[in-house]
C-alpha cells in the first residue's frame, strides 16, 4: 500500500504555506530505524518545468534553487545537506559505496566519487542515499540484519545492463542474505506511455528470457511498449528475493501530474528523488 503524507513546509513568495509531500511504502515503514521516501512535484521554490520541488541538479535548474529544495528536504529528515548523497546518473551500472572516507574528501572530490554511478550503498547511519528519476524506475533496497541500504536509479539502459542484480550481488557480497532483502519500486513511467524502438526491443531480447518479454514488451495498437516496472520486478525475483518482500509503486510518471516525467515535458524538467537513509 502506498501511503501519502504531507510534511515539511516553505514559506512562497506569497507568505502561504505550502507543504512537501512525501509518498512511503508500507513494506518499508514497518522497518525500525529506516526513514525512506518518494518525492513529488510539491514543495519547494523552482518554477516553470521545475516547479516546484526539483532535486535533480544535472537538468537545467538554476542551482540555487536545487539546493534551497535540498536544503528543505534535509530539514524534514533531520540531517545536514552534505549527508545526502546523489549519483550523477549516467544509464550504466556503476555502484558507489558510501563509507566515511566519502565525507573527508573535498566538494570537487565528492562530485567526482558520484560522477559515473547509478546505484549507492551504504551501511553508515543517518545517511540518506538517493536517486532523481522523471520516468526511469527508482528501486531501494534494505538488508535489516546486515544493516545494508542502497538506492538504485534503473532507466532502461541500466535495466539492461542489469544494475539492480549487480547491486543485490554487491549487498550479498557485503554480508546481506537474499531472504532478508526487501525492495520497493517508486514512481516511473507506464507501458502505456513508453512507446520504445529497436534499440531498446533488441537489448531487452538479449538478457530476458522469452517467458518475461512477453510481459515487457507489449504492442499497443501498432506500436511496442515497454513496461520498465515489470522489467524492474522481474529481475528482483529473479536474484530470489521473494514477492512478497517486493513492494511496487502503483503510479505513472507521465499521466499523474504529481510526478515530473521528461516524456511529458522534455529533458528540461524537474526529477524526484527517491531516497532511503538507516537512522541512529
Amino acid at each position: 500500500m502506498l501511503n501519502i503524507k504531507n510534511r515539511g513546509f516553505y514559506k512562497s513568495p506569497l507568505n502561504k504555506m505550502m507543504p512537501i509531500a512525501l509518498e512511503t511504502s508500507d513494506l518499508f515503514a514497518q522497518q525500525d530505524n529506516l526513514r525512506h521516501f518518494f518525492t513529488t512535484v510539491e514543495g519547494g521554490v523552482s518554477n516553470g518545468n521545475y516547479a516546484t520541488f526539483n532535486l535533480g541538479a544535472y537538468c537545467g535548474d538554476l542551482p540555487e534553487n536545487v539546493q534551497k529544495n535540498r536544503d528543505l528536504l534535509c530539514q524534514e529528515l533531520n540531517i545536514n545537506s552534505e549527508r545526502l548523497i546523489v549519483p550523477r546518473e549516467v544509464h550504466k551500472d556503476g555502484i558507489f559505496l558510501v563509507e566515511e572516507d566519502f565525507f573527508q574528501k573535498g566538494k570537487e572530490a565528492r562530485e567526482e566519487a558520484l560522477a559515473q554511478c547509478d546505484a549507492l550503498i551504504t551501511q553508515m547511519k543517518n545517511v540518506c542515499l538517493g536517486v532523481t528519476t522523471a520516468d526511469c524506475v527508482p528501486v531501494l533496497l534494505y538488508a535489516p540484519e546486515a544493516k545494508i541500504a542502497a538506492a538504485v536509479h534503473a532507466g532502461w539502459r541500466g535495466i539492461a545492463c542489469e544494475i539492480v542484480t549487480k547491486t543485490i550481488s554487491r549487498l550479498c557480497q557485503m554480508g546481506a542474505s537474499i531472504e532478508e532483502i526487501i525492495a520497493c519500486t517508486g514512481p516511473c513511467i507506464s507501458a502505456e506511455a513508453y512507446q520504445v524502438g529497436p534499440e531498446l526491443i533488441n537489448e531487452f531480447s538479449k538478457i530476458f528470457h522469452r517467458q518475461d518479454i512477453s510481459s515487457i514488451l507489449i504492442q499497443i495498437q501498432d506500436s511496442i511498449h515497454a513496461d520498465l516496472r515489470n522489467a524492474v520486478n522481474i529481475q528482483l525475483e529473479n536474484t530470489g528475493i521473494s514477492p512478497l518482500n517486493i513492494s511496487t509503486h502503483p503510479g505513472c510518471t507521465y499521466y499523474d501530474k504529481r510526478y515530473f516525467s521528461a516524456r511529458r515535458q522534455g529533458l528540461q524538467s524537474g526529477r524526484l528523488l527517491s531516497g532511503i537513509m538507516m537512522k541512529e
